[in-house]
């Protein structure tokens, strides 16, 4: 027998788990010590973004995140992956 796919919890319509929590602390901490990747490769993520059948145009449907910020901080990931060419080298 296979297992059951476990649904993520959403709240008003944005997926919450422990994940969200981990992603939303280490955006805090990019945005208070304001780290952030170039400009260039913001624009690259967006662009990514905007190609992404998740993109519903403001936030991602994956993660819930607001892309436009999201694209900007160095500690950021794509959960579908999509951002893999370039992740900053980040000192926990």
């Amino acid at each position: 027998m296979g297992r059951i796919k476990k649904i993520p919890i959403k709240v008003a319509g944005i997926p919450v788990s422990k994940d969200t929590a981990v992603s939303l602390a280490k955006a805090t901490r990019d945005v208070v010590l304001r780290r952030n990747v170039p400009d260039e490769t913001m624009q690259k993520r967006m662009a990514t973004c905007q190609g992404c059948p998740s993109w519903t145009g403001y936030r991602c449907s994956e993660c819930g995140c607001v892309m436009k910020t999201k694209a900007k901080l160095a500690s950021s990931t794509c959960p579908l992956k999509k951002w893999d060419d370039y992740i900053p080298d980040i000192r926990e």
